[in-house]
């Protein structure tokens, strides 16, 4: 299994960057349809920030459950939502789901159908284990320049070339013209496609590469294993894209564009 979603990975990820997340979360619960009552799955939950959110959502007659298919990464959602009783927790792979047919009234795949090998076959599983007239959602990234913290993988693709077609992935998905036809093509109806955009203020560049700098999340292991002549290069390269033409050590402004499609089965 890849380690970028290991032990040290999913801790960081949930101390540095699931508050991040956590903003595109209300978007892609509407965009599911998540109601009262429902049986909702959350696919690569991750530490399980949209679990946890959606919890709300489904009430005490509903029932959440999140799957992953890093043991570490559930771990930590288990963590987070350990002492709730209405959510469940499994090891699934997103393309082979081990639900029947039509188990959920809704589904969100939060920030991860982009990392799927198959991303149609992911979408077909989604659709089968749905009910009629349930929908699934999904959020992917757009661009490298409106992530928050995965542009940083793409400028270490760009001075470490072997790292360069795992940080592509990361924005795979990242237009509309790419995302629909892969809906589609899994037989969603009443497909729709829609952006957010929120901005997040740090007091200085410092700030906000620090979490990296501590090796935090997938990007910051990432980052911690290059030898220093890259990490300083990569380091000039993220703080020049970010603070722009403000002044060197201000205050910066993360924009962060988070592409959604959902569809109905």
């Amino acid at each position: 299994m890849d380690d970028r979603f290991g032990g040290a990975s999913a801790r960081g990820y949930n101390q540095g960057f699931g508050s991040i997340s956590g903003e595109f979360i209300p978007a892609i619960l509407r965009a599911a349809r998540v109601s009262l009552g429902h049986r909702m799955l959350d696919v690569a939950t991750g530490t399980g920030v949209a679990a946890a959110a959606a919890v709300d959502v489904v009430g005490p007659t509903g029932h959440v459950t999140a799957t992953d298919l890093s043991p570490a990464m559930l771990d930590q959602a288990r963590e987070r939502l350990g002492s709730v009783p209405n959510v469940s927790f499994m090891v699934e792979d997103g393309q082979s789901l081990t639900f029947p047919d039509g188990e959920f009234d809704a589904l969100v795949c939060a920030m991860g159908l982009m990392l799927f090998p198959d991303p149609v076959r992911g979408l077909s599983e989604f659709r089968r284990v749905l009910r009629a007239g349930g929908w699934a959602a999904v959020s992917v990234n757009t661009t490298p320049e409106r992530a928050f913290a995965t542009r940083v993988d793409a400028i270490i693709g760009r001075h470490a070339p072997e790292r360069a077609a795992m940080a592509g992935r990361y924005f795979s998905l990242g237009a509309a013209q790419l995302l629909r036809p892969l809906f589609e093509a899994a037989g969603f109806q009443d497909v729709e496609i829609f952006t957010e955009i929120r901005h997040f203020p740090f007091s200085s560049f410092v700030e906000y590469f620090r979490p990296i700098e501590e090796g935090q999340g997938p990007t910051g292991q990432a980052f911690a294993q290059l030898p220093a002549s890259i990490q300083e290069a990569v380091r000039i390269d993220t703080r020049r894209q970010l603070e722009g033409d403000a002044a060197i050590g201000g205050p910066i402004n993360v924009e962060v564009e988070i592409l959604f499609g959902c569809g109905r089965r």
